[in-house]
This record gives structure tokens, sequence and C-alpha cells, in this order.
């Protein structure tokens, strides 16, 4: 294994399973998360632990694995791999049919959790942008409240806004978040009034 350490967790009511493939993950230098006997109690723990990985005997009672393994997927929950004890086919997510050797499932292992760390790093980036897209949409709309109200163009609003967002020692962001939500702080804005 590299030089990564990651938790993982089982979804399995074999105990015997259970305890091979936490055999094998521990030699490779994983570490667990405990083992979950249901589909419920599976997903409790991938949304409260947040395991890196969960290892899922798709024999794991009640219900539908394909119905989880899609909510595990959704959701951005952890990375899987499913160990085939049942003969159902997951085309879409990995699985290895059991049993399996140990460098197998450790290689795999180790290969979903690093696919699923650049997953959520692509995640964060897009949330990032999305809240800086959100911000600008927000001064956006703030300049052009300031420039309705003090009869400014839309340069001269922009440099009050940034003006009051240093003198309050506040982002632009949330400058313009509080002159949306309550207009009336427009009002307070004009000691910083430029003349054009």
């Amino acid at each position: 294994m590299g030089n990564s350490s990651y938790d993982f967790c089982i979804g399995t009511d074999n105990t015997s399973l259970g305890r091979t493939i936490t055999g094998m993950l521990h030699e490779a230098g994983f570490y667990s998360s405990g083992t979950n006997k249901s589909v419920p109690a599976l997903l409790r723990t991938l949304r409260t632990v947040q395991p890196w990985l969960a290892v899922i005997d798709t024999a794991l009672p009640p219900g539908n694995i394909e119905q989880l393994a899609s909510i595990i997927e959704n959701d951005v929950l952890s990375a899987a791999v499913y160990i085939n004890t049942t003969g159902i086919d997951l085309d879409l997510y990995v699985q290895l049919k059991w049993p399996v050797d140990a460098p197998v499932l450790t290689a795999v292992a180790e290969a979903v959790c690093n696919e699923f760390a650049h997953k959520k790093r692509l995640q964060q980036e897009i949330e990032d942008l999305q809240r800086k897209l959100d911000h600008r949409k927000q001064i956006e709309k703030a300049k052009g409240l300031v420039a309705e109200y003090f009869k400014l163009n839309e340069e001269q609003a922009y440099h009050l806004l940034r003006k009051a967002s240093m003198e309050q020692s506040i982002s632009l962001a949330a400058l313009a978040r509080h002159i949306i939500e309550e207009p009336a702080y427009l009002a307070a804005l004009s000691p910083h009034r430029q003349n054009p």
C-alpha cells in the first residue's frame, strides 16, 4: 500500500467473511471503522463516521444491493467495493467475486480510495467555484441596487461597495448580502458616497 492510510467499514452479516476481509485490509495498513450487519446500519455508519471505504457483501440484508450502491455513489458517501457472494452482477460498480486473494482486494481497495479522494477534491473545487459564482452574482445585484439608490454608474457603485467593505472590515460578498437582504442597509452607506 502507498503512503495513504484509509479507514473502512464492512457491510456483511457473515461473521467469517467480515473477519477475513478485516484481516486482509489490516495487513495492508487499512484500519477498521466497524462492521454493519444490515443496509440501514451501514448507511448510518457511512453518513456519520464517513469512512474512506465501504466493503459490502452483496448478500447484505435486507433489500436491494443495487439501490444501496446507487445511494452510496450519488450521495458520495465513500469509496465502495462489493464482494460478490450472491452472483448478482453490479455492472456499474466495483465488485470482486468471493473468494478473492488478499493482494487483489487491497490493490482494488486502494485504487477505489484514491479515485474517491480525487472525486472529493473535484467536488470541493466545484463547490468553491459555485460559491464564488454566487458571491459574484450577489455583488453584481448589490452593485445595481447601490447604483440605482445613489444614482451612480456601475463603476462608482462598485468603488462605493469596496470602500464600505474595507471600512466595515467585512467581505464584499457579506456586504452585498446585507444590502440584498435588508435594502434599508443602503442608507448606512450614504456617508461613503463618492462624488462622481
